[in-house]
């Protein structure tokens, strides 16, 4: 088994941002990442959009797009080239120059466009022909099992990422919902601080309004408003 599994969604910038300090912990630390999928479209359905921005659910639904690609990927090539497309889908998505005006409101509309899929497939060197699995339903199932799975360790009111640490049986959690990368040094500090709240059966939360939006090229003229995760 892997010393940890993440369970993600490629739209969320939060999630985007943490995945980067976990790779960097696991680089570090020589941790061995399974990369598990969570579909805030499918978490969201028993919610409904109702009072959020105008274009989460569309946002929401590119998501599942991009992890039903995942999916297949994963299907045909296994576990490890998960994690190579989720960097490529981040960097697609995140680290590119914001749309004018450059608020969240633009940004949710580019996401609700929705990403050039066959060009990071292509970026990992993967097949192209990879990219029909977007608009497939036959991966859907494995969607909703694994964001039921990621509910069922970490809880029913939590959104992505969720971090499973020793699984299937260790502890899962919602978080850390970060911002900013830290140094090396920082970076394994966080993560064996995590691990120690984590680990304690007692632990159940440890929260705070949010300072503001990752630090990512695409939300950076955001940097210093304060947002909600997904």
């Amino acid at each position: 088994m892997p010393d940890v599994e993440y369970f993600f969604d490629p739209v969320c910038p939060f999630c985007w941002q943490t995945s980067k300090w976990l790779r960097q912990v696991a680089r570090l630390r020589d941790l061995d990442v399974r990369w598990r999928f969570i579909s805030l479209r499918f978490l969201n359905e028993p919610l409904g959009y109702e009072g959020r921005p105008a274009h989460y659910p569309e946002a929401h639904a590119q998501g599942t797009r991009l992890l039903r690609v995942a999916a297949a990927v994963r299907e045909r090539y296994g576990d490890a080239k998960v994690g190579e497309l989720y960097a490529a889908m981040g960097d697609a998505i995140w680290e590119v120059e914001p749309p004018p005006p450059g608020d969240l409101d633009a940004i949710l509309a580019l996401h609700a466009r929705g990403a050039d899929i066959p060009a990071i497939l292509a970026t990992v060197g993967l097949p192209t022909d990879l990219a029909a699995a977007a608009d497939r339903e036959q991966h859907d199932d494995v969607l909703r099992a694994e964001t039921a799975e990621a509910l069922e360790r970490a809880g029913d009111d939590v959104g992505t990422p969720i971090i499973s640490l020793a699984p299937p049986d260790g502890p899962a959690f919602f978080g850390p919902v970060i911002s900013d990368l830290p140094s090396d040094t920082e970076a394994v500090e966080l993560w064996d601080a995590m691990v120690r709240l984590a680990s304690w059966p007692g632990f159940a939360e440890l929260k705070r309004s949010l300072r503001t939006v990752p630090d990512v090229e695409l939300m950076r003229a955001m940097r210093g408003e304060t947002t909600t995760a997904s």
